[in-house]
């Protein structure tokens, strides 16, 4: 296909103040309407293109012809049904096309599903590296992303969708020492069908910060050390860690709470465990400027089995 142009020129006719129209990128329109849109009609004009003016222009909606022709047509919207328009020549050759998504703005949320009343979760590992946004689907509706856009003090940052349509992982150029001034601002919009939703988060780095698990690296004798996440700032000294450790039945793991298993906090990478019976040690790390999120558990099963006046220990490390 020869000279396809992907610039389209729309004009909204205001219907009864409570629509208006949003660019969202090349070729892709939302409708806003307020109040309920199944009760509503929207008009909008849509335009082939400057260089198709005074020729034949045949359209189509959803690859079904349409009778309106010419450059320039006015098309109805009912309800959530949006669609896509593309123009073509009277051989049929696609000309230009356009999206036209409908954002029900005062619906509740119904293509992704929250979390505790978040809609998007963040994480960053660490002060320097990369952070990674996910979301979660309604099961009901087959939601596709539309757009996405993360920056900082009206800097873009560079961003990648995950394979599997989930989440993904952005990145921006800034010194890990630096003091944070401005937040992240993120925009996602999703769609399912002609049904249009727009996400919006912002936060700082410090706010979402979560280190990956901590590396057990000796245990002998009820004696534990560990290692700061290999993923984790450093010095030490100017990102210092605090550390979770406690010790649950061999049977339980690390998540398991009770009245026996109480938690220790330290800022030492060391622990020694007074116990005769088998049990599962547990640490954790937390970045203590923050108090933020927890990573997840590394864990250590310890058995002990006594034989006459012996006992034999045996550790086994996840």
């Amino acid at each position: 296909m020869k000279g396809v142009f992907f610039f389209l020129l729309f004009i909204f006719l205001n219907v009864r103040n409570s629509t208006s129209l949003q660019f969202i990128k090349p070729n892709v329109i939302g409708l806003e309407v307020n109040g309920d849109p199944m009760i509503q009609k929207s008009k909008v004009l849509l335009r082939c293109g400057d260089q198709f003016e005074g020729t034949e222009i045949h359209w189509q909606k959803n690859g079904m012809t349409i009778p309106d022709q010419g450059n320039n047509i006015t098309i109805a919207i009912y309800g959530m049904l949006g669609g896509n328009y593309t123009c073509h020549n009277p051989s049929g050759e696609l000309l230009n096309h356009t999206l036209v998504l409908v954002k029900p703005v005062d619906f509740e949320k119904a293509i992704l599903t929250a979390t505790d009343k978040e809609f998007i979760t963040c994480v960053a590992r660490n002060y320097s590296g990369p952070f990674h946004c996910f979301w979660k689907w309604d099961s009901k509706r087959n939601g596709v992303v539309v757009f996405v856009k993360a920056s900082r003090n009206s800097q873009l940052m560079n961003c990648s969708l995950d394979v599997d349509n989930n989440g993904l992982t952005c990145e921006e150029q800034q010194c890990p020492s630096s003091e944070e001034v401005n937040r992240i601002s993120l925009t996602l919009m999703v769609r399912s069908q002609y049904r249009l939703e727009e996400h919006q988060k912002t936060f700082f780095i410090h706010d979402i910060i979560k280190p990956d698990k901590v590396s057990i690296v000796k245990s002998k004798d009820d004696e534990f050390e560990w290692e700061q996440p290999s993923t984790w700032n450093t010095p030490c000294s100017y990102y210092p860690l605090m550390y979770e450790v406690k010790v649950v039945s061999h049977r339980k793991d690390c998540t398991h709470i009770g009245n026996h298993s109480e938690p220790h906090y330290t800022n030492l990478t060391q622990y020694k465990v007074n116990s005769r019976k088998s049990y599962t040690f547990c640490v954790r790390a937390q970045d203590s400027l923050t108090n933020q999120v927890w990573s997840e558990w590394s864990e250590e099963k310890v058995s002990k089995q006594k034989s006459g006046r012996k006992q034999y220990i045996s550790y086994h490390y996840r």
